[in-house]
């Protein structure tokens, strides 16, 4: 007999049958021992994906944890994820185990898109798992021959993926004191860069108290509060946000 919480996630699943859908694995690749981008295939030609919207995965019988594809395409039917394995929780466990041709549930992109395609000059800051929306949006950036820089704060083993992914961003090794070397590579910015760039929008995600001090420092910069996106996917001590 099915156990009470399998019963309430599969009544979930049908109750919201029309925004969830399965597919399959069908790569997947680790850059680094703590990310792993993976490539799902399904049947969903009517969605109309924004950049920054996040999908939900069904990590076990009652729980979900939310991502950020890299890459969408209805049309092929195929998205990408790049995920970072941080080895303390059920959602990062299920991500590890995931092999090519394991069928998967998923809850269609909801959100809005937080790509600013009339910023000139857009900058990026974060961690590992800010890299798939990153991506997301540089491809875009690329697309609409817009400029960005970044500054990602990684584990010494994650040094190299960011632009292995064609990623061209500064990368600096996290510290105790949240966003200190970001925060020193910001400070060290050319002159003549930054006039171009403190106007332009910044986006500032990952750990909630990195993203509180960065965005100290922008302000300090002359940074306006409306030029910068902010979004928590993590918190120290915390499970999930």
């Amino acid at each position: 007999m099915p156990s009470i919480p399998k019963i309430i996630g599969d009544f979930m699943e049908l109750t919201f049958s029309s925004k969830i859908c399965k597919v399959n694995v069908v790569s997947t690749v680790m850059p680094s021992p703590n990310v792993k981008i993976i490539t799902f295939k399904g049947d969903f030609p009517q969605v109309k994906f924004k950049i920054g919207q996040a999908i939900f995965i069904r990590i076990d019988e009652t729980n979900y944890r939310n991502y950020t594809p890299s890459k969408w395409d209805s049309d092929l039917g195929i998205f990408e994820v790049i995920f970072h394995l941080h080895s303390n929780g059920p959602g990062s466990h299920f991500i590890e185990n995931i092999k090519v041709g394991d069928h998967v549930t998923v809850g269609l992109p909801r959100g809005f898109n937080i790509y600013k395609q009339e910023a000139k000059y857009q900058f990026f800051f974060g961690d590992e798992s800010c890299i798939s929306v990153f991506k997301s949006i540089k491809d875009e950036i690329n697309h609409s021959e817009n400029n960005y820089l970044g500054i990602l704060e990684l584990d010494n083993t994650s040094l190299e993926v960011p632009k292995s992914l064609g990623l061209m961003v500064d990368t600096v090794p996290k510290s105790v004191n949240r966003a200190e070397f970001a925060i020193e590579t910001l400070n060290k910015l050319d002159d003549k860069i930054w006039q171009l760039w403190q106007n332009g929008f910044f986006y500032l995600m990952g750990n909630a108290k990195s993203i509180q001090n960065f965005r100290k420092a922008l302000k300090d910069k002359g940074v306006s509060s409306k030029n910068i996106y902010t979004q928590p996917y993590w918190a120290d001590g915390k499970v999930g946000l």
